[in-house]
This record gives C-alpha cells, structure tokens and sequence, in this order.
C-alpha cells in the first residue's frame, strides 16, 4: 500500500487541531478538500481514524495508533525534501493558537508581502516548538520565550516582534463596565475569570505573576470548551471580568464591553529561528515583520504605564534596540 503524504499531513494536522475548520485553515484548504483527503486516506487503511459529532473531532482507537507513525511520515517526508534543497517551499512556522496575536500579525505581513508563503502550524504553546525548531521541521515560531519551563537554548536566536496588550472582557451590564479604564486592582473582590486556568505553560505563568503582582485572584471555576462558550459565559453569566489579547478576533454579536487596563498588561511575542543555515525566506520574513513592527508600534514600552514580567523586561529592552 502507498500513502499519500498530503493525505498524511491532513490527518495529522486535523488530529493535533482537533477541529476541521482549523485544520483546514493552517493547510490552506477548505473544508471540504480536508475532508476529501482524509476519508480517502481512511479507505487506503481500511479503518474510521476520527469520531465526528456535532461539536467534537476526536481519534478513534486506529487513528490513536495510526499518529506517531503519520508523523514519523512526514518528518521524514520534510527532511528528505529539505536536504534536496527544496527552497521553493513555505517556511514552517508555528503561531501557537490560531485564534492569538500571532495570525493578527501574519495577516498584517501579508498585506506587505503577499508572496510571502507561510506554512501555519498551532502547537498549542511555544515549549512544544523548541524541539522541532531544533530538529529543522519548523523554520520559524513566534511565542512567548519566557515562562515556559526552560531557557531558550543557544542554538535558537529570538527577536522580539510585539509587546500585546491584554485588555478586559465584561458584560455591558457589569458594573465596571461605565469605566473607561480597569484597574487592575479593581478586581482584587471578584478576581479574573479563567475557566480551567488552562492554556500553554508560558501563559500560565504570566497570568500567575501578573494576578500575584496585583492581588487578583484568579476564578477558574467552571468549564469552557472553546473560546467562544468562554465569552457566551461572560456575555450571559454571572458578574465576571475575563481576559483577551487585543489582537485577537472577538465575537462582535456578543456587545462585550472591552476596557484597557492600568497599568497595562503586555504580553511579550518572539520571533524564534535555528542558527546556522536557515530557509531562503526567513530573512525576508524577519526584514518585514522588524520594519512593520517599528512602523506601527508594535512594541511600544511606557514603563509608567504598562507592566511586563521581570523575566520580560530585557525583551522590551530588546524590542527598542533592535534595528
């Protein structure tokens, strides 16, 4: 039996997804076509690989079998193409989550440089790049390099490409909600509102220091299954103050009340790249996204008004000097 390796990548990418629309996103595929590809990829196996219901997208007991071997597949795949020097390929480049600050900028990239091809990959959390920026399956991530467990090691180089605002997220009838600005030490009676506290270690650990810094308890009490059950609960709960990323993609028929804070919040974002021989386009990547950033403030550091974590001030630093 052969095996199609774009079949291949469109299981693995829907099994680490979980999620078809998102799947299809990062491959550049509709719907459809992802569907197309892998009930075709099923019928060469023989088996069902996903269980689908309405809301979910989850393995089935051959699919779970079925993952360390795809992957092994395309590394393989990858690493075979990349020693032919295949420099017509898009970076790889992983953005954490898709629904974060990192899509915001590649939109705002592309609108510069539209032939610029980029490969999307959500790893849920920059710890889980490292590895694969180290082995050469990834050319390229953008995250949080702090916080998350371990220091970046020297093979990697980063350079700071946004310092994001975190802003409040509250139901018009809140009481807060005439305020023009939240103080963060506003929320020191009902706290921040994290269902599950759940999320990749880097923002947990922001989160963490952050709330410790300002006496705000964190409430993670509840569930959420998805971003949006997380700002319906918000919308039509009980009096909760939650948080988001300014440059994240909001439901506008929720009418949620969006407030900055002060001081506020900035969530630091990297670009990260291995040393040493590096995909024909990242250089050009790198160029637009430092010029970019520059030309529209994307970091932008007020000390007297703004806070970062201590283990992040040296990006701020870095974000101001770097040409």
């Amino acid at each position: 039996m052969d095996l199609d390796i774009a079949q291949v990548r469109a299981f693995v990418v829907t099994a680490e997804q979980r999620h078809f629309g998102r799947a299809a996103q990062a491959l550049f595929l509709t719907q459809q076509a992802l569907s197309k590809r892998i009930r075709r990829l099923e019928s060469a196996l023989s088996v069902p690989l996903f269980l689908r219901t309405n809301r979910t997208v989850e393995l089935t007991a051959d699919g779970e079998r079925f993952l360390p071997h795809a992957r092994e597949l395309l590394r393989v795949a990858d690493a075979a193409v990349a020693a032919m020097g295949a420099d017509d390929r898009p970076l790889r480049l992983d953005v954490v989550d898709f629904r974060l600050s990192p899509m915001f900028l590649l939109r705002r990239l592309a609108e510069r440089e539209p032939e610029l091809r980029i490969e999307r990959v959500a790893g849920r959390g920059f710890a889980n790049a490292v590895e694969p920026l180290l082995s050469g399956e990834l050319d390229v991530a953008i995250g949080r390099v702090t916080g998350c467990g371990r220091p970046l090691p020297d093979e990697l180089e980063q350079r700071p490409i946004r310092l994001e605002p975190l802003v409040a997220l509250l139901a018009p009838e809140h009481p807060l909600a005439v305020l023009d600005v939240l103080r963060l030490d506003e929320l020191r009676a009902d706290g921040i509102w994290l269902p599950g506290h759940s999320g990749p270690g880097e923002w947990l650990s922001y989160v963490a220091e952050l709330c410790g810094r300002f006496g705000v308890p964190i409430d993670d009490s509840g569930v959420s299954y998805d971003l949006r059950h997380t700002l319906e609960q918000t919308r039509y709960g009980k009096r909760r103050v939650t948080l988001a990323g300014a440059d994240m993609e909001l439901a506008p028929d929720l009418n949620l009340k969006v407030l900055p804070f002060e001081p506020s919040p900035l969530f630091p974002w990297s670009l990260v790249w291995r040393r040493g021989k590096a995909h024909p386009a990242l250089r050009r990547l790198l160029t637009l996204a430092g010029r970019t950033s520059r030309e529209e403030g994307w970091c932008a550091y007020d000390p007297a008004h703004s806070w970062l974590p201590a283990d992040d001030l040296s990006v701020a630093a870095a974000a101001r000097t770097t040409p």
